[in-house]
């Protein structure tokens, strides 16, 4: 049950919204845009009018939904069955609050494979060394462009190991493995690191499954479409729609959970809020991340966060069709299909894979020779990914074999392989080389002692196509500390939390990997979070 296939969801003329989102448009992503000049008004049920113009389709607002099939009166309304949403249906109907799930698909929707949970049992019993979460925030602080809700962060550390220990005690079916620097939990079969996303996948299935046992009602291919307000603007309910095109609405007494993942699957909020991700190629297997919470927030009077949300883009795992290889992160010389080295192989991978994107066909190659496996493990850099593999050989071997890595005895040889310019690739590996024995990267500034071991010059020698491919935006309705919905005026809104990739007040313009497994850990932990908030005991988890 793989999560992930290759999808290409971007044709014709929005491959050139980039640019005209990245200039005046990004300034209009707001429910209205600045030529729409009326003013909101509400009626006496609460849902706010229909606003004229505006260039997105989200920008006016639809009329309230008053004809439903069936009314549900719940405590909790969780919309989204995802890395938030599966856990805080688990803790919510585990605890016995009266729980309704929205879920746009059939089942729990997996995009990902680890959570990150500072300090959890399983790290510690390890005999791992406990996190300082004060210096983790430092650092992630560093790289957040102030874009960030400290407080919130510093839950989400401070509190990760101890909601990722319930979740364990409550899914002793399947067995985590610590992954990603100690931080992150995975999910193998067999320590069989191929199986990440399929036990992922059901670790979120089990996680519904037990909430469903407990109580809770699943309202499954009914995505949600409207929140209800009251004559104060506080959040009281959720409508959603069925397959026959049917409303319903879900009545809730402690507030609703919106859960329901990031915007990369609708091109046009891609345009409007990440452009940089127009005619990437998309990894999610069922497109159902379409923006809703930003949708439904916005005509409440929800906070967005500002364009551009936070990307993340990354080479792992591959869409291209000889899979994966190991080392994306590691610096050894990039070049393009013109055969040119383009930027500093050891700059965040983030910025890395930007820049590959950037590059003619949105390629890149990885070239390296006999002595890869030299140095693999001396050239650290706390914000890369792909550094690490538990069998560096067999799988350089495998990707060998697959034709995820091309091996040749010439240079001319991967030049060929790959229909690269071989006359300005064999200067591009001259020049190189030149650097390397210099120890000095005068061109751009790769740390002289890793260019020392890069040298490329015995055969054979290895060629690595690399492909950005989409896994997530990170950015949506704006939180304060607790995960409680802002306003526009900065006030929360009463009755609605968001977690996940569609809460915002996190992240900067990129998704660090000095907290790996964040984008799913932060689904876990600040989900589970937000319903302790909702039942006024937010100190404790286990109680």
């Amino acid at each position: 049950m793989r999560d992930l296939s290759r999808r290409s969801f971007l044709k014709g003329a929005l491959a050139s919204g980039a640019a005209v989102a990245a200039g005046a448009g990004l300034a209009a992503c707001s429910p209205a845009s600045p030529s729409a000049s009326a003013e909101d008004t509400q009626k006496s049920d609460g849902a706010a009018t229909a606003t004229e113009g505006g260039r997105w389709s989200w920008s006016k607002k639809p009329e309230p939904i008053t004809d439903f099939v069936e009314t549900y009166d719940a405590d909790v309304c969780i919309v989204g069955l995802g890395a938030a949403g599966a856990p805080s249906a688990m803790y919510a109907a585990t605890h016995g609050l009266n729980t309704v799930v929205l879920q746009k698909g059939n089942a729990a929707i997996s995009n990902g494979w680890c959570a990150n949970a500072i300090n959890n049992k399983v790290w510690l019993e390890s005999g791992g060394e406990p996190f300082d979460t004060g210096k983790l925030y430092a650092d992630f602080a560093e790289i957040s462009n102030g874009r960030d809700n400290g407080k919130l962060v510093m839950n989400f550390l401070n509190r990760g190991g101890e909601v990722m220990n319930w979740i364990l005690d409550n899914t002793t079916e399947l067995t985590p493995v610590v992954v990603e620097k100690g931080q992150t939990l995975g999910w193998y079969v067999d320590n069989d690191f191929s199986t990440r996303y399929a036990q992922y996948a059901e670790l979120l299935k089990l996680m519904g499954d037990k909430a469903e046992a407990a109580g809770a009602t699943m309202l499954w291919d009914t995505p949600a479409v409207q929140l209800i307000t009251d004559e104060s603007g506080a959040v009281t309910g959720v409508i959603g729609q069925n397959k026959k095109g049917e409303y319903v609405r879900v009545n809730t007494s402690k507030g609703v959970l919106m859960a329901c993942g990031d915007i990369s699957d609708d091109e046009e909020m891609l345009e409007c809020y990440a452009p940089l991700l127009l005619g990437v190629h998309n990894m999610h297997g069922a497109p159902n991340n379409t923006g809703d919470a930003v949708r439904m927030g916005s005509w409440i009077n929800a906070q967005i966060t500002p364009a551009p949300h936070a990307l993340m883009m990354h080479f792992d795992p591959t869409w291209l069709p000889e899979g994966n290889a190991p080392f994306s992160g590691i610096p050894w010389l990039r070049v393009n299909k013109k055969g040119e080295r383009f930027g500093n192989e050891d700059a965040p991978y983030q910025g890395v894979v930007q820049a590959v994107a950037a590059q003619p066909e949105k390629l890149a190659f990885q070239i390296t020779d006999s002595h890869w496996m030299d140095h693999i493990d001396d050239m650290p850099n706390p914000n890369s990914h792909s550094r690490e593999t538990a069998d560096p050989a067999n799988d350089w071997a495998k990707a060998v074999k697959g034709g995820a890595i091309i091996e040749s005895d010439t240079l001319e040889g991967l030049a060929d392989a790959y229909d690269i310019d071989k006359e300005t690739f064999l200067a591009t590996v001259e020049r190189y080389n030149e650097l390397c024995e210099k120890g000095v990267d005068e061109d751009f500034g790769v740390k002289g002692e890793f260019m020392g071991y890069n040298a490329i010059k015995e055969p054979p020698f290895y060629a690595i196509k690399r492909a950005p491919g989409v896994l997530a935006t990170v950015g949506g309705l704006q939180v304060e500390e607790h995960s409680r919905v802002l306003n526009n005026n900065g006030d929360v809104i009463k009755g609605l939390w968001a977690a996940g990739d569609c809460g915002g007040s996190f992240y900067g313009h990129e998704y660090p990997m000095v907290l790996p497994g964040g984008s799913i850990g932060r689904g876990f932990i600040l989900g589970v979070l937000s319903i302790k908030d909702m039942m006024d005991d937010f100190d404790s988890v286990t109680a």
